[in-house]
């Protein structure tokens, strides 16, 4: 038994020192590997260094035939104007030319058989039309200080450059003017008086029953401010940097519109006009954007009318503002619409109108309706209907008398008076194509609107 005992302890013996004998030798081994790979790797890479070294101080010459200064200052870097008064440098930064020549072509103006002469003094002129005269005093600003003029580098793109200004940037931007600056209040004055021009002579043949009064403000609802500025919208010039003006500019103000006139409170009319003047005189208001934006589209006007004739000028203000759709009927208001239209029966040597009654429902209920019509003689000239018998006759005779003040004559079948000068104005060389001057027949005029004593003051 202790026989057996003493054999399995010496054989676990033996199979330890053997186990440990292996694993010391596969640990020896592996470290021999290890330790020839990093030696290799060492060779190498001390070889490789060394023919790198020596490559590159060949390549690169002495340090004393290179003097290496260095420059904080970017390429392009804003000007000190930016830095110092920023909302003066973005009102005169100078606009990029590519957004007036996309405004120039939407106006009509540059067709592809244009030299390049003419199409650059038309972009120069769409942007003297989008400038304002106030826009002077900020340039006058800029002059006026040393410390707040633009670099030479910076007065074509208003950015500062190492290099100075490239031919690129004269081609990309309008230089901003050292002197003078040319605006379009020449331009405005023209293009004020065309739209007047053409838009009295077009709604007064196609509604030529449409009293002098209406027509006036007929003519101001299809060009006014308003509408200017709408359409200027329209055409791309309240986009970012398109018109120039100074913000900061005051205009007179207009009359007191508090006060209207024959109204309730209103003053004599000797005291009320000495006072509106006076009152004009002093008061000032901030310049808006919608009054600029409306004299740039009456300057625009004037500009297709110098280059393109009075033709491409009526053809312009016909399709962008007369086409626009206006609701005549609410400027036509009546105090006494009954006895207006037995007046104007009279006149035209018609029957005397009568009401009579069409329809009615719940005469005796809270809410009745009438119907009633106008007849004159044997027609039937109107119809109203109301909660009652007077209500219904009253909106009758309106609807009688708006019918006859606007009867519209169809748009081909009238020719307006200024078509016999397109020959004369048909602009300037390199324009549009030559305008014959068209024959003009006049309609007749129909019943006048003078009255007895007009022009006098009734008071």
């Amino acid at each position: 038994m202790s026989a057996s005992r003493n054999m399995t302890s010496a054989l676990r013996t033996l199979t330890h020192n053997g186990a440990s004998t292996s694993t010391q030798a596969l640990c020896n081994s592996t470290r021999r590997q290890v330790v020839a790979s990093h030696r290799r790797s060492a060779s190498t890479a001390v070889a490789t260094s060394s023919s790198s070294t020596t490559s590159i101080a060949d390549a690169t010459p002495s340090a004393s035939s290179i003097s290496y200064v260095h420059d904080p200052t970017p390429n392009v870097h804003l000007p000190r104007l930016a830095r110092s008064e920023p909302e003066l440098y973005a009102a005169v930064r100078p606009p990029p030319l590519s957004a007036f020549a996309a405004l120039t072509a939407r106006l009509g103006l540059l067709p592809s058989s244009l030299d390049p002469q003419t199409r650059d003094r038309r972009i120069r002129l769409v942007y003297q039309a989008c400038t304002h005269p106030s826009f002077q005093a900020l340039i006058d600003q800029v002059n006026a200080a040393a410390n707040l003029q633009l670099e030479p580098s910076a007065a074509v793109s208003g950015l500062a450059k190492k290099q100075g200004a490239s031919a690129l940037d004269a081609a990309q931007f309008l230089a901003l003017p050292e002197g003078s600056v040319e605006h379009h209040a020449a331009l405005a004055t023209v293009g004020n008086s065309l739209l007047g021009m053409l838009a009295t002579e077009h709604l007064h043949l196609r509604y030529p029953n449409l009293p002098t009064r209406v027509l006036k403000a007929a003519v101001s609802a299809y060009v006014g401010p308003s509408t200017l500025s709408d359409v200027g919208a329209e055409l791309g010039l309240s986009a970012q940097g398109m018109l120039r003006w100074n913000k900061q500019a005051r205009v007179p103000a207009g009359g007191n519109l508090t006060q209207k006139r024959g109204g309730r409170g209103a003053l004599p009319r000797t005291l009320s006009s000495s006072s509106t003047t006076a009152s004009s005189a002093t008061q000032m208001r901030t310049l808006l954007s919608r009054d600029v934006a409306a004299d740039a589209m009456r300057a625009l006007v004037a500009v297709v009318f110098q280059e393109q004739g009075l033709g491409a000028a009526r053809s312009f203000v016909t399709s962008h503002f007369l086409h626009r759709a206006l609701n005549l009927a609410s400027l036509l208001k009546f105090n006494d619409p009954k006895r207006a239209l037995a007046s104007t029966c009279a006149r035209y040597a018609k029957p005397k109108p009568q009401s009579r009654m069409i329809a009615e429902s719940g005469r005796l209920s809270i809410s009745p309706v009438f119907v009633v019509g106008v007849w004159s003689g044997a027609t039937k000239i109107g119809e109203g209907t109301g909660s009652s018998i007077r209500m219904a006759e009253f909106r009758a005779a309106e609807d009688a008398l708006r019918r006859l003040y606007l009867t519209e004559t169809p748009l081909g079948d009238f020719d307006v008076p200024s078509c016999t000068l397109d020959a004369q104005f048909d602009g300037v060389v390199g324009g549009a194509a030559k305008r014959e001057s068209r024959s003009f027949t006049p309609q007749p005029l129909g019943e006048a609107e003078v009255l007895t004593a007009a022009g006098k003051s009734r008071h």
